[in-house]
């Protein structure tokens, strides 16, 4: 492996990284355990990649830990493995702040994490970091329709291939949005999730109402190594094929009204048009999110499966005159498809809502075929 360059750090940093596929709740999970390790007088970086900019996860992070003092930096233009001097690059912005703790979420089409970037990490900078356990986070519907085959999906086998690899190299797998199950239901599907996968540790939480986050972090912290389980093997067409299935826009819109307008009913009203749109076209959705933005304040909707409804966080708007939407929608359609629907959908709401809406920046796409410059398959301590 090539020479590195050098790190400044007093001590080892911790590295808490948190994969898992689109729509497992991962930014406003991660948030909260940095928000807990602050409590704990721990100095927090963080970092967020996509595939392209214009990400709401990063508006997200920021709000949530605004006033907080947590530096923020985002990897986009491809995932963390691909753009891996990238990640270096911006690790190197967020150390000059001294963090106890840098924390970041891989893209969620993510994988291969292990052998692409911890390991490359462990080699090329072994008194730098010391990787917690990885986590894998999963959303209690794509246990059901990805693992245990209950519930109509329109993603391709191909979809459920990388899922698997998704949790197959997890130290731990986390199953989050258990505030919307059963205590008899998240039993049930953490035992299906350990019988397909017995060597893991198995956690159940909620970011919305806190359970079980804090036993999450005590492990995250415990000193127990991770980013030890390295695929063996993975199919990289198949992975391709995986990520290439989704249409991927990122958008920013200016907004703008003689009458000020709702920003929580223009966003629900702009989801659920989509999801409504994306259901005649059997356009399964990865993720849906919005991020409305005015005089620093931010509010979001996201939206993650065909069945569901909007929902709403961050900070309540009042009615607002002008504003800034950034859209981030992850659907399984082409393009130039995807684009179309939501440039109608998006002049349709205007329109109803007698808004008016310009389009500063969008990008459609379908990811590139991953090539990570770095992938080492011996399991390496650290």
């Amino acid at each position: 492996m090539s020479s590195s360059r050098k790190l400044s750090v007093k001590k080892p940093v911790k590295m808490i990284f948190s994969g898992g596929f689109l729509g497992s709740g991962k930014t406003t999970a991660l948030a909260a355990l940095a928000k807990r390790l602050i409590e704990k007088e721990q100095r927090v970086g963080f970092i967020t990649n996509d595939q392209s900019e214009n990400l709401v996860d990063t508006i997200i992070v920021r709000q949530m830990l605004a006033d907080l003092g947590v530096p923020v930096e985002e990897v986009v233009k491809g995932c963390f493995c691909c753009k891996f001097d990238e990640l270096i690059e911006h690790v190197e912005k967020i150390l000059a702040h001294d963090p106890d703790v840098l924390m970041g979420e891989p893209v969620g089409s993510c994988t291969d994490f292990v052998a692409a970037v911890a390991n490359p990490i462990k080699i090329q900078y072994r008194d730098a970091f010391r990787f917690a356990p990885f986590s894998i986070m999963v959303d209690p519907e794509r246990v059901r329709s990805l693992i245990l085959n209950e519930t109509q999906t329109d993603f391709p086998e191909d979809v459920a291939y990388l899922f698997g690899k998704q949790l197959e190299e997890a130290d731990t797998i986390v199953l989050n949005k258990v505030d919307l199950l059963t205590e008899k239901e998240t039993r049930r599907l953490l035992a299906a999730i350990g019988e397909r996968y017995p060597q893991k540790k198995l956690m159940a939480v909620s970011a919305k109402d806190g359970t079980g986050m804090d036993e999450w972090l005590e492990d995250l912290i415990s000193g127990r190594p991770g980013a030890n389980t390295v695929l063996s093997q993975i199919d990289y067409d198949r992975y391709a094929r995986a990520e290439a299935v989704l249409g991927w826009l990122n958008a920013a819109v200016k907004l703008q009204a003689e009458q000020p307008f709702d920003a929580g009913r223009l966003m629900t009203s702009l989801a659920t048009r989509l999801r409504d749109r994306f259901k005649i076209e059997k356009g399964e959705i990865g993720h849906l999110k919005f991020v409305l933005t005015s005089s620093g304040k931010s509010m979001w909707a996201n939206l993650t499966h065909l069945a569901a409804e909007p929902t709403v966080g961050g900070e309540k708007l009042d009615r607002l005159p002008r504003g800034t939407l950034i859209i981030n929608a992850r659907v399984k359609l082409e393009p130039e498809d995807l684009e179309t629907i939501v440039r109608d959908s998006l002049d349709a709401v205007s329109r109803d809502m007698s808004v008016r809406s310009e389009i500063d920046d969008l990008q459609c796409f379908s990811p590139a075929y991953p090539e990570p410059p770095h992938i080492i398959r011996e399991p390496i301590e650290g």
